[in-house]
């Protein structure tokens, strides 16, 4: 990026809005959990390549009363085990490593990184798109949109695969 650009972008007044376009904007983390991503910064490349946006996650658990009738269910901020309700992270990804990390630091210090696809096993060249996975092919995906396009792919003819099956069980 421009650092002319880049000093303009980080000295704008809070208000102005960003584009949310980089961010997956609500991915789940388990049943009756999600979490809301904000993208707060416009994406920039690192020295080594990698691509790091900064934003503000929010997870949701969702909460139910099971002795009322009809069933009563409020999403609250996730607390305890679902981690804080609020935080800001840092995005990275190697696009052309297809690798995803998430971090508290701008560096990527002690960062959470993965591979964006399966290696190894049954599933070895299939997105991880999964929930238990995090989700880190999307959100890879977001922010390396033409390296994500195979994957995108082949996660759509899965989904088709996957309606015609039940659609033949009818």
């Amino acid at each position: 990026m421009n650092p002319l650009l880049l000093s303009l972008v980080l000295n704008t007044p809070q208000g102005l809005s960003i584009t949310q376009e980089h961010v997956l904007p609500v991915f789940g983390c388990g049943t009756g959990c999600r979490v809301e991503t904000e993208q707060l910064s416009l994406p920039e490349q690192m020295p080594d390549g990698w691509l790091r946006v900064k934003v503000r996650q929010r997870t949701w658990v969702q909460n139910c009363d099971w002795e009322s009738t009809p069933l009563k269910c409020v999403d609250e901020p996730a607390s305890g085990r679902a981690g804080p309700p609020i935080q800001d992270l840092w995005l990275f990804a190697d696009c052309k490593g297809e690798r995803f990390a998430t971090s508290k630091n701008p560096d990527r210090t002690n960062s959470w990184e993965q591979d964006v696809f399966y290696r190894e096993g049954p599933s070895a060249g299939e997105p991880k798109f999964q929930t238990v996975a995090g989700n880190p092919f999307m959100r890879w995906a977001k922010l390396c949109p033409m390296e994500a396009t195979e994957g995108e792919l082949l996660i759509q003819r899965q989904q088709q695969s996957f309606r015609e099956f039940f659609h033949k069980e009818q």
